[in-house]
């Protein structure tokens, strides 16, 4: 199998091309393109599709329950049901920082209950409501932003049907930073060709997320 390298050369030529013979530097141009990709799909597709990759956190019994989340993305959280002796626990509806002071308010549609828990952001740390306790603990799972080298042929932990979009992504990110190294008022045709080619690129990338994106992407 061809790594990751090999396949974006294979669609834009080779990365030393770019404005650096430094072998070196152009592999971490590659592995920095393929891993802010890996961030951005992480943060644009369905948080399900994740949830078969996530870290599973222990129990919490307090708020926040996850802080300094600034590398991972949280696809699922859950509380466990009042009273409950079988231990279920229920998925909580996340709740946008705005809407905030709504879920403990009993009179409003996002009011959370044991029933319909809510979970929401608060300056990057995550809250459930009603609040976790001893016998109603909550966890979340998490998906890492992975590490990706440029010889790698697969990424551990992300899913096979979004490996194409991390080419294609990672690919047009490169074919962005080699725009960079061309005077357009030297040589505005190759620089307009670059510019052809990073926008198909782009568009490629955003076409291979379409089918994967959450809602409101």
């Amino acid at each position: 199998m061809a790594n990751f390298q090999e396949r974006i050369e294979d669609i834009i030529g080779a990365v030393t091309s770019v404005g650096s013979d430094d072998a070196s530097a152009n592999q971490q141009a590659i592995q920095d393109a393929l891993q802010d990709t890996a961030k951005d799909i992480i943060n644009k597709v369905q948080p399900n599709i994740f949830i078969q990759f996530a870290t599973k956190s222990s129990n919490v019994e307090s708020n926040p329950i996850a802080t300094n989340l600034e590398n991972s993305r949280i696809v699922l959280v859950e509380r466990r049901e009042e009273d409950d002796t079988t231990s279920l626990y229920i998925s909580c509806v996340f709740i946008d920082a705005s809407l905030q002071g709504k879920i403990q308010n009993p009179h409003s549609i996002f009011y959370a209950t044991d029933e319909a828990p809510r979970w929401t952001f608060n300056d990057n740390d995550v809250y459930i409501y009603p609040e976790p306790s001893a016998s109603n603990p909550a966890r979340y799972y998490s998906m890492n932003n992975p590490t990706i080298e440029h010889n790698d042929s697969s990424v551990a932990k992300f899913p096979d049907e979004l490996e194409h979009a991390l080419v294609l992504g990672a690919s047009s990110r490169l074919k962005f930073r080699a725009i960079t190294f061309y005077n357009e008022d030297e040589d505005p045709e190759l620089v307009t060709l670059h510019r052809a080619q990073y926008q198909e690129l782009l568009t490629e990338y955003n076409n291979a997320l379409a089918p994967f994106l959450a809602r409101g992407q």
